[in-house]
């Protein structure tokens, strides 16, 4: 009979084992995901056009080192989205603006 495996680390699906340690690609991989959060919330409140893909390029770095980082990558895309969404509905303000002016 065989034992069962309970000393060994939970792993997750699609990214390999990784040890924590003091790997350059380990803290490479950490500072690319912190930085795809802080500016995942930073676009949320100011300049989403510019910080969402930001957000996502730092997120994909992240995931090329092994690290998860869905959080700033998913606050990335909305922060996109709701910025085109956003400059949409000013160039539609101001055309509009524009073409009651000359009336």
């Amino acid at each position: 009979m065989s034992q069962p495996k309970y000393n060994q680390p939970y792993q997750y699906p699609n990214y390999p084992n990784v040890q924590q340690n003091n790997s350059l690609d380990f803290f490479r991989g950490t500072k690319f995901k912190e930085k795809s959060t802080i500016f995942g919330v930073i676009g949320f409140f100011f300049l989403g056009i510019v910080f969402g893909p930001l957000a996502i390029s730092n997120a994909k770095k992240a995931e090329a080192l092994h690290h998860s980082a869905t959080f700033g990558k998913v606050l990335g895309w909305i922060d996109t989205i709701a910025g085109i969404i956003w400059l949409l509905v000013v160039l539609l303000i101001v055309i509009s603006a524009a073409s009651g002016m000359g009336r």
